[in-house]
């Protein structure tokens, strides 16, 4: 019993550490046919069931993105009437901005949003200032592919504000 209770324990400390890592993730796939707390709460699921099976080969930063990422594009996948160019303009319930930078992200989101899961993935890692190393592991590319991927991103994210 004591076992199960620091399990709990410990989730619980993990999940209120990164809980602004999981909140940010499940935002950039946010949608009409995607409820963040849905996404969320799956999510956390599918972190408590692979608790135990995380064996500290990598940060736990890297195993909970990779987690966070793969709910969310599952999510998109199971739900087929998704579409990526739709956004929710809607506060996000666990970050809490000032309005100036809530704006700034909401542009940034809405930009981000008309991407594709993957590139969803690797530009929110690189803005969280996550190594090409750490993308390519979290997104399962090379870090070759992920600097090319990342280039691509920006100009394509680029034309997007020329529009």
């Amino acid at each position: 019993m004591q076992n199960n209770n620091d399990k709990e324990r410990q989730f619980i400390e993990m999940l209120d550490q990164y809980k602004s890592v999981i909140a940010k993730v499940c935002c950039i796939y946010v949608s009409p046919n995607a409820d963040f707390d849905d996404l969320y709460q799956e999510t956390v699921i599918n972190l408590w069931n692979g608790f135990d099976k995380f064996r500290g080969e990598a940060k736990i930063s890297t195993w909970i993105y990779r987690a966070a990422i793969n709910t969310c594009i599952t999510w998109i996948r199971r739900n087929k009437k998704h579409s990526n160019n739709e956004t929710l303009d809607t506060e996000m319930p666990l970050i809490a901005e000032e309005s100036s930078k809530l704006i700034d992200y909401r542009r940034l989101k809405t930009l981000i949003s008309r991407l594709s899961p993957l590139e969803k993935a690797i530009v929110t890692l690189w803005l969280d200032e996550k190594s090409y190393d750490e993308i390519a592991t979290i997104t399962g590319l090379s870090h070759s592919n992920v600097a090319v991927k990342l280039h691509r991103i920006k100009e394509k994210m680029s034309k997007m504000t020329d529009l």
